[in-house]
């Protein structure tokens, strides 16, 4: 369970970077692909990040009972 755990932490950490990636493009003028396309993947990682980081904790506080 710990490693799962540890998965899911990760993984929402690598998410949520991923979601500051896209917000730092969007804030660049000139680029490519449109900001509104940057900022939908932005929205998109950073919900799924954090679904990731509550079921991590979720997780954490389950396995200390």
């Amino acid at each position: 369970m710990r490693s799962a755990m540890l998965v899911f932490f990760l993984l929402g950490a690598i998410l949520l970077s991923g979601m500051l990636h896209y917000l730092a493009a969007h804030q660049r003028p000139g680029i490519y692909p449109p900001k509104r396309i940057l900022k939908q993947r932005a929205r998109t990682l950073g919900i799924a990040g954090f679904a990731f980081v509550v079921l991590g904790a979720l997780l954490a506080l389950w396995i200390k009972k």
